[in-house]
């Protein structure tokens, strides 16, 4: 309410008591009047609630932007990380395979297993971020739910996948002590 619509409102209030017979109005009554009025209604002009909605949509843009930013990151994150370790696995078992023994083998093919799901997750949870953006954009009455589930969904895969990563670099921690060992020198 501005303060136009404050001045009309009071006025309808006294023209009202006046119809009523009443020709003063005690201070009390009318202080009690303006509180409630101020409870109720918002006494900015409209150029000042222009500029109050203008800042909270910049706000809201803002929000939305970091939001998109952060769970860009999330995901360029994820993929570095498990895509980093798969590679590092990979060039370690160039060299060293031939020194582990069969069980050490299958815990190398268990890990690079853990980090592909990884990476193959976190591909999926970029399509479906991508389709949360897409339902959010749109406006039909059932695109706000679907792209709250692509968005949950998402964040529960990029999740997944940083579960499956910690079980790969377990399991590659178990893998090392599953080299043979060759001593350097005969026992005599």
């Amino acid at each position: 309410m501005d303060a136009y619509q404050t001045i009309e409102t009071i006025k309808s209030a006294l023209a009202e008591r006046r119809h009523h017979g009443e020709t003063v109005v005690p201070i009390e009554l009318l202080e009690e009047y303006l509180d409630r009025l101020k409870q109720v209604g918002n006494l900015q002009s409209q150029e000042q609630q222009l500029q109050a909605d203008e800042h909270l949509h910049q706000w809201n843009v803002e929000m939305v932007r970091s939001g998109i930013e952060s769970g860009a990151q999330a995901l360029r994150t994820c993929l570095l990380i498990s895509g980093g370790s798969a590679a590092a696995l990979l060039a370690f078992a160039g060299s060293a395979w031939s020194a582990l023994k069969p069980e050490g083998i299958a815990a190398l093919s268990q890990t690079m297993f853990y980090l592909s799901i990884a990476i193959f997750l976190t591909g999926i949870a970029s399509s479906m971020a991508y389709l949360a953006q897409y339902f959010f954009a749109e406006r039909l009455s059932w695109h706000k739910r679907a792209g709250g589930l692509c968005q949950w969904g998402a964040c529960a895969l990029v999740l997944a996948a940083y579960v499956l990563v910690f079980m790969a670099f377990m399991q590659a921690g178990d893998m090392l002590t599953m080299f043979k060992v060759v001593k350097l020198f005969p026992a005599s």
